[in-house]
């Protein structure tokens, strides 16, 4: 993975808060994943990492069961 890519493709893309809830949850994933991947790599951040990894996608979850509700 390319970091950098990685994080520039996430803040081009961010979805508005008006967006589908599908598509926002899709990046709420992709932003776990690139937690994970950073969790991974660094020892030094790892527990802060693996926070923001589960953090992104237990919010990923709530909006779609948010959907699944509405």
């Amino acid at each position: 993975m390319n970091v950098l890519i990685e994080m520039t493709a996430l803040s081009i893309s961010r979805p508005a808060s008006d967006a589908n809830p599908a598509d926002r949850a899709a990046w709420y994933e992709a932003k776990a994943r690139l937690h994970e991947y950073l969790a991974a790599e660094s020892a030094a951040d790892r527990a802060r990492e693996t926070f923001l990894a589960a953090q992104a996608h237990e919010h990923s979850l709530r909006l779609l069961s948010a959907r699944a509700i509405a």
